[in-house]
């Protein structure tokens, strides 16, 4: 059988794009529609952010939310990070 379908670069009009669902559907197929909602347009801002720091990590929740790169304008934003209310704020 089969794995994940991923489309051909034409659906995107770029196949660095496409080359990235393969990669994608290849190595964490559970994150693949939301690279597909965010190479559409339809995603959200948080959404967009979120594929890019799983990007920049390579599918890793737990680089994530170990990142030092503060220089990074999405550093703030990234996802996977615990709650005020989870951390124990003061």
């Amino acid at each position: 059988m089969k794995g994940p379908q991923t489309s051909p670069a034409s659906e995107f009009g770029d196949p660095k794009r496409a080359k990235m669902l393969r990669a994608v559907a290849e190595d964490s197929p559970s994150k693949l529609n939301l690279f597909r909602r965010v190479y559409n347009g339809k995603a959200s801002p948080r959404q967009a952010i979120k594929a890019q720091c799983l990007h920049c990590a390579w599918m890793s929740e737990e680089v994530i939310r170990e990142c030092t790169a503060t220089q990074c304008p999405l550093w703030g934003f990234r996802p996977f990070q615990k709650s005020v209310k989870e951390r124990g704020a003061a």
